[in-house]
């Protein structure tokens, strides 16, 4: 049975009172650039050439505390969802050869902005399941699809271990009888092939129904290994960066924010943009040593995706919208992927909705709105991917105090910054870290570090022994959180992994029906 969505602090009932008088609801764009390392925009990194993400940070709000899950899969079914991974079962990343995905008892975004009229359409990366016709997008919300449904792939050749993977669904509930394999997309780069697409929906939806408000999900394959780019985005790059991993690394951050900005204008020529909530942001920190490294700079963070230290997810999130959102600036409240639901809801005028589980999202619009501080207590990172070993889990308070259990995952280490020369403060707390590295792994126990983000948001020194009382404390929450927690997604009983076959040629697609 759904129940009505409780009342709380920034709950449906502040927007109702928001959203007297209010213009027509908001088209919503929803960008999620893929493995973006928190260092990797203009405004912090001369390296990179951001002009349209630049402009979002200067005229729209930056989210300053901004978490997201280490890998790919956790972070979407969060913002999908507005529950976390120790409530939906999703802690790691899907491997394209299980037969698992996001629990289909679990409502989606695109389903709730339905209720309230909006047309749903999704893009770019999926990685939610495949196995069955009904975990794919067209069955959760989205009235089309084009992309891919793995979490990677070669962004010519469209395939991923030699298995294409782009496909496209027009309508919704489109299965077996409908969905059709994009080979004619070979050889072309995901990111025109993606902003193609999303201009052909913006465009049909102001031609076809301007009076309704539109919902894109607009997923990237950039910046996401393996590093490939185009010849001239590479080229503006040769007299700027040295290293040719990182100058491949940029051009292809250059060439996303291109995209986007592309996107923007084709709004603003469609009338659409002035009434228009645009996001950026990344799934998870930047792929650094482990987990298909690109090029990615967390600097000056900790560590990197897949793991729970600060550069794993701390992330990077903008909001554009100068006509709806009259604060410009710093957001500095904590947020959390999980917050975009109910926040993007409230936005959406949504006076009450129903859900069928809890949410762990907080409602942010009216923060946003008047600039007021966020509600949000505390961040639970949980756990580390699996591809990097049992590690965390992991909370901080709104104080900025965290404690990590079993150790973040993955090296630990720091990124150098790409200009200056290599900090000392940095190397010395990375020769620390390599020895709390092997005290965990020959003691094989909950091993606890304490950090304080405020002073310290580069997580180099560790207060357990000196600050016991806060240590306790935030135990006392992970606890809280743990208990509530479910087991993980559940392996259905099917075949093994096969690619579907056209011919001589391989393609991924659900092999359970």
């Amino acid at each position: 049975m759904l129940r009505w969505a409780w009342s709380a602090s920034g709950s449906c009932a502040a927007c109702a009172y928001l959203w007297i008088g209010a213009a027509a609801k908001p088209h919503i764009i929803f960008h999620i650039i893929d493995d973006w390392g928190f260092h990797d925009i203009g405004f912090r990194s001369p390296e990179m050439q951001t002009p349209t993400l630049d402009r979002f940070h200067q005229q729209g709000i930056t989210l300053e505390h901004y978490y997201v899950l280490p890998t790919c899969s956790p972070s979407r079914a969060t913002f999908l969802t507005g529950r976390m991974p120790v409530h939906t079962g999703l802690h790691s990343k899907l491997p394209y050869h299980e037969a698992r995905g996001l629990p289909l008892d679990e409502v989606l975004l695109p389903s709730y902005l339905q209720e309230e009229g909006y047309r749903t359409h999704a893009v770019g990366k999926w990685h939610l399941g495949f196995h069955r016709s009904e975990y794919t997008p067209t069955f959760r919300g989205f009235e089309s699809f084009y992309g891919y449904y793995a979490g990677g792939q070669g962004y010519f050749t469209h395939q991923l271990d030699g298995i294409f993977d782009l496909h496209r669904q027009p309508q919704q509930n489109c299965g077996q009888n409908c969905s059709q394999v994009a080979w004619n997309a070979e050889g072309r780069y995901s990111t025109k092939l993606f902003t193609e697409e999303a201009i052909h929906i913006i465009r049909r939806h102001h031609r076809e129904e301007p009076e309704k408000p539109l919902f894109l999900w607009q997923a990237w394959q950039n910046v996401h290994a393996p590093i490939q780019a185009g010849k001239l985005f590479i080229h503006r790059l040769r007299d700027r960066i040295a290293d040719p991993t990182r100058r491949i690394h940029a051009a292809m951050v250059s060439a996303v924010d291109a995209a986007i900005g592309r996107i923007n204008d084709v709004l603003a020529e469609e009338g659409m943009l002035q009434n228009s909530i645009v996001i950026a942001t990344t799934d998870n920190g930047g792929a650094i040593h482990e987990c298909m490294p690109n090029g990615a700079s967390n600097y000056p963070l900790r560590g990197g995706k897949c793991s729970v230290w600060e550069g794993g997810t701390r992330g990077t999130a903008l909001i554009y919208a100068p006509s709806v959102l009259p604060y410009q600036g710093l957001f500095r409240g904590l947020f959390h992927a999980a917050d975009w639901l109910p926040t993007l809801l409230c936005a959406a005028g949504a006076k009450s909705y129903q859900v069928s589980k809890p949410l762990d999202g907080i409602n942010h619009w009216p923060a946003l709105q008047q600039n007021t501080s966020s509600t949000r207590k505390d961040v639970y990172y949980g756990t580390a991917d699996v591809v990097v070993g049992v590690h965390g889990p992991a909370l901080r308070d709104a104080a900025g105090w965290k404690l990590v259990l079993n150790g973040g995952g993955g090296h630990g280490d720091w990124t150098p910054h790409p200009v200056k020369p290599p900090s000392r403060r940095l190397e010395d707390a990375a020769r620390r870290a390599r020895g709390a590295s092997r005290y965990l792994t020959s003691k094989r126990k909950s091993y606890p570090q304490l950090f304080d983000l405020q002073g310290d948001p580069s997580e180099t020194t560790d207060l357990a022994r000196q600050r016991p009382d806060v240590a306790f404390k935030l135990r006392l929450r992970l606890r809280h959180w743990r208990a509530s927690g479910v087991n993980g997604a559940p392996l259905e009983d099917c075949p093994d992994f096969s690619p579907r076959r056209s011919g001589k040629r391989k393609w991924m697609g659900p092999w359970c029906e």
